[in-house]
């Protein structure tokens, strides 16, 4: 963290050139960063997270004077990324873009070495990310309503895709069956990618995916988006109703990407990264890259105190429905 001696207080600098800042002659501190910074992803590249991480890398960068370089290590649906960030040194040079089934990982995965909730801690949130139920193309339906009527009058017969057991997307298409009286079957694939690829392909009915990994395939018409599961529509499927718009209300639901840091990072760094994430999100070209592919922006109070707040109330909520929902316990 640096080197102390007996004085009046301790000087802070950070984001220049330089390795090492004095205050008087007394207390010496070591500048953050003076070396570059790891970002860890938990997906394979080209995925949600990984689109979000190398755009926020990029003008991090430029914030912080070092560079941010991505390291992508999937598994476990995010889990095997945080574990090895989680046993990182402390020091503000390893740091993880998180997901919720990471932090859900208690009541999801067994034998995963890590706690989320103790061995890391809230830096700041990136982006909220809405999510869409897209409809393959084979379906013989153009609405919801049309769609469903398919699906109830052969049980067994539809399937619903999504990126992997015990994700939002899985639970909320368990979530869906139940409301809407639904017999379809869940399939779960190993990222967003290959429920597209599929949907996309007929070899799945139906997916609940984020509406970035959606977005091309909508806009090219190989796959008809049927409802957004969010608060309010989605500037960039505008048209999209939303599932409270279509009867179900009380489905509002988002997924999330944030940034986390091991536990014990000296405050000033995790205040630095902070900054850096929020100088990112304020930038004009950056907030509009974000939007343009789907993504929700956090606005102001964005600290890791908010942070940290909002993870307990959904670390709450979603395993509610986890043990509700009997998705508990997987490899």
């Amino acid at each position: 963290m640096g080197l102390y001696r007996k004085g009046l207080g301790l000087l802070i600098v950070a984001g220049t050139a330089f390795p090492w800042a004095a205050m008087s002659t007394e207390v010496v501190v070591e500048v953050y960063p003076k070396r570059p910074i790891t970002l860890v992803v938990g997906f394979p590249p080209g995925g949600g997270a990984d689109v979000v991480a190398r755009q926020l890398a990029t003008f991090m960068t430029e914030d912080l004077g070092q560079k941010v370089l991505i390291e992508n290590r999937p598994g476990a649906s995010g889990n095997i990324g945080a574990a090895a960030v989680a046993k990182a040194a402390a020091d503000g040079y390893t740091v993880y873009l998180a997901v919720r089934p990471v932090a859900l990982h208690k009541v999801m995965f067994k034998g995963v070495d890590y706690d989320f909730a103790k061995d890391l801690i809230p830096v700041g949130m990136v982006v909220r990310v809405p999510y869409v139920l897209v409809m393959s193309k084979h379906v013989p339906a153009t609405n919801l309503k049309r769609a469903f009527e398919l699906v109830r009058a052969r049980p067994g017969g539809y399937t619903c895709a999504s990126p992997g057991l015990g994700s939002t997307n899985h639970l909320l298409c368990e979530d869906l069956k139940d409301r809407a009286f639904l017999g379809w079957e869940h399939i779960p694939y190993s990222g967003e990618a290959p429920v597209m690829v599929d949907v996309a392909g007929g070899r799945a009915d139906f997916g609940i995916v984020s509406v970035t990994a959606a977005l091309p395939f909508i806009n090219s018409g190989h796959v008809l988006a049927l409802a957004v599961f969010s608060t309010d529509r989605v500037p960039v499927i505008s048209s999209v109703l939303r599932m409270a718009e279509l009867g179900f209300a009380h489905m509002e639901a988002q997924g999330w990407c944030a940034i986390v840091a091991p536990a014990g990072t000296p405050p000033h760094v995790v205040s630095r990264l902070n900054r850096s994430i929020n100088a990112a999100l304020s930038n004009v070209s950056f907030r509009r890259k974000l939007t343009r592919l789907g993504y929700v922006v956090p606005g102001a109070g964005n600290t890791p105190e908010s942070l940290g707040t909002f993870l307990a109330e959904d670390v709450d909520r979603w395993t509610k429905l986890l043990i509700q929902k009997q998705v508990t316990g997987l490899q």
